[in-house]
């Protein structure tokens, strides 16, 4: 008996010896990781920018700042942070049903949405019929002087995956819904205008009960490569029939079947770091490539002034391929292909752009966005091309009333300071920066007339009735 209780003591204790040793491996494990990595971490993934390893020395020692930057740092360089933020998340999404990422809605059957496209939907971005029809009147009054030239311009209207996959928003956020939007109301104006337009959102809603494979998916923002591939297609076949062009086709080898996102049918589901996830729909990833056989040798000039979406038919050839040496301008804000020079790359902003050579340049002109965008349709370009190229307006009188607006600038001290600033951020000359300001008092003083004119119309209008 003593025997048999001696052994269950020794037992205890090789119980108590090994729960406290494995309760120290878990303290010391991650020391240890730190110190001596021996498991390979996946880094995360997301837009941040992560602490730097301060540099230790007197002065920062004794000024306390070491201190504050080191606290910054040892947290986020723990060993297994990366694999505990994966687990902690998980249980957050799997278990609680809730996102992680505050700009990453979890809707229905693990459909994940994108906050500010979500916004848009439901119509918290809406700018206004009087400043959608702005837009269209303006796209109007170039058209005329681009057709004289034998110059081509049509607007994108890229889909949304809130609007396609409307049924898996959850139904706290569909109540909030409001009575206008900005795509419904500029797709209703475009198509009363005269500006060509090709509407995708409509399209695959359209498509959505046909289509072998999925358009869109349940874990990216954009439509899927095969989506993308379709509306390549047609684009490219709608501007041939309407242009009576002979433009290159699009085709593809093979195509690769599977229930796992892959590119940009990830660009939700990776920023949320989760350890597991659930199968997508069935998605199709074309092996695309441009067939010229039987097409032009020098086809003409694009430029595609537009946001992410265009993006895929970039890097698929469309302005290389498809056209010749055509430009994609991206939000308007950077110019693609970059150009390089010295061996490094020299980004190139359409804002200096000198848009009285944009028409010699190119043949046609595409502008590409998506619903959440659609509050600045454009990005500044449509305004930026009708100073430029409006039959209203005297290009000898828009001198003049540019050079008023730069004198008006420096006789106002904290005006002329701030755009003294600007031109030290963009690394620009100061008459230059005056210029791009004084050009967009400009526009405002003409977006002002138009809509005096769109009054004066609607008032006619009703008298007549």
């Amino acid at each position: 008996m003593d025997k048999q209780k001696k052994l269950r003591v020794k037992k205890d204790k090789l119980i108590k010896y090994i729960l406290f040793i494995g309760l120290m491996g878990v303290f010391f494990l991650p020391l240890i990781q730190n110190i001596r990595p021996f498991y390979k971490e996946k880094p995360l993934k997301g837009e941040f920018v992560p602490a730097l390893k301060p540099i230790f020395n007197n002065a920062n020692w004794f000024d306390g700042s070491y201190q504050i930057f080191e606290e910054k740092y040892r947290p986020e360089h723990t060993g297994f942070r990366t694999l505990f933020v994966r687990l902690y998340n998980q249980i957050n999404y799997s278990l609680l049903a809730t996102s992680p990422n505050k700009n990453i809605i979890l809707g229905k059957d693990d459909y994940l949405f994108d906050i500010k496209h979500l916004n848009s939907y439901l119509g918290n971005d809406y700018v206004g019929d009087e400043e959608i029809g702005l837009k269209i009147v303006k796209l109007e009054k170039v058209l005329d002087t681009l057709n004289s030239l034998n110059k081509k311009i049509f607007v994108v209207l890229a889909p949304s995956k809130v609007r396609y996959f409307s049924e898996y928003v959850p139904e706290r956020y569909l109540i909030q819904k409001k009575g206008k939007n900005n795509y419904e109301e500029l797709a209703k104006q475009l198509n009363k205008s005269n500006v060509p337009y090709i509407d995708f959102s409509a399209w695959f809603m359209s498509q959505k009960q046909k289509s072998k494979y999925s358009l869109m998916n349940k874990f990216g923002i954009h439509w899927t490569k095969y989506g993308e591939y379709l509306a390549m297609d047609s684009l490219i076949n709608y501007m041939n029939r309407q242009y009576n062009w002979n433009l290159p086709e699009v085709k593809h080898h093979k195509l690769t079947i599977t229930h796992t996102p892959q590119f940009t049918d990830r660009d939700m589901i990776d920023p949320l770091n989760l350890k597991w996830q659930n199968d997508d729909l069935l998605l199709a990833y074309p092996d695309v490539y441009i067939d010229s056989t039987k097409s032009y040798k020098k086809g003409p000039r694009l430029l595609v002034v537009g946001d992410s979406f265009y993006w895929g038919m970039y890097t698929w050839g469309m302005g290389r391929d498809v056209f010749d040496r055509g430009e994609y301008w991206y939000y308007n804000r950077i110019i693609y292909p970059e150009l390089y020079e010295n061996g490094k790359i020299v980004q190139r902003d359409p804002m200096f752009i000198d848009m009285n050579n944009i028409i010699d340049k190119f043949d046609i002109i595409i502008i590409f966005q998506t619903e959440q965008n659609l509050y600045d349709l454009g990005f500044r370009f449509i305004e930026r091309l009708y100073a430029s190229y409006s039959p209203d307006i005297n290009q000898e009188e828009k001198k003049i009333r540019i050079e008023y607006y730069i004198d008006l600038i420096k006789g106002n001290p904290e005006w002329f300071y701030s755009v003294k600033e600007k031109a030290k951020k963009w690394n620009k000359p100061l008459e230059e920066a005056l210029r791009i300001d004084a050009t967009y008092m400009l526009e405002q003083e003409q977006d002002a007339k138009i809509k005096k004119e769109i009054k004066a119309m609607e008032i006619e209008k009703k008298k007549n009735r």
